[in-house]
């Protein structure tokens, strides 16, 4: 499957070989044999490329692919990194989302109490509760893609003072 995926994705032309081997930190020949079917990427390559590969239709598929028949799951929700709207994303995005986060769970933990204190809680109050934890988790999720972006934003300013 993941030989017609890569293939799919060079066909589409959402990239190239190289640019497979570039992403993935791997030579072209590696990447011919993964096409061909002949080896198998280990989880570094397949982690890099789905992070370096700008097309988020060919970074869903890889990842569907890979995780297929396993226990695995992954979400690629849109989520706005820019989270206090200053224009930029930066320390503070990370630290607002997280201070979301923590207020966030610990009302969301106190009404998980209340509902469940005094026996099970209806399905409306129980399905509030659902989307009250989404809400936390997507919180925790922006905090961790802003801290992502600022580390690869680091490395290619290390990249960049190296050359």
């Amino acid at each position: 499957m993941l030989t017609k995926t890569l293939n799919r994705m060079i066909r589409k032309k959402q990239t190239t070989a190289r640019e497979i081997s570039e992403m993935a930190g791997v030579s072209t020949s590696t990447v011919y044999r993964w096409i061909a079917g002949e080896s198998q990427p280990d989880f570094d390559s397949i982690r890099l490329l789905v992070r370096h590969l700008p097309n988020k239709k060919a970074q869903e598929s890889l990842l569907s692919v890979f995780t297929m028949g396993t226990t695995w799951q992954f979400a690629c929700p849109d989520l706005e990194l820019d989270v206090n709207a200053d224009g930029k994303i930066d320390a503070a995005d990370a630290l607002d989302a997280s201070i979301g986060a923590v207020h966030s769970s610990a009302d969301n933990l106190k009404k998980l109490r209340l509902a469940f204190r005094d026996g099970m809680a209806n399905s409306e109050q129980i399905l509030d509760l659902i989307h009250l934890l989404q809400t936390t988790a997507g919180h925790c999720m922006i905090t961790q893609q802003v801290l992502v972006h600022l580390s690869e934003k680091n490395k290619r300013r290390k990249l960049k003072l190296v050359r």
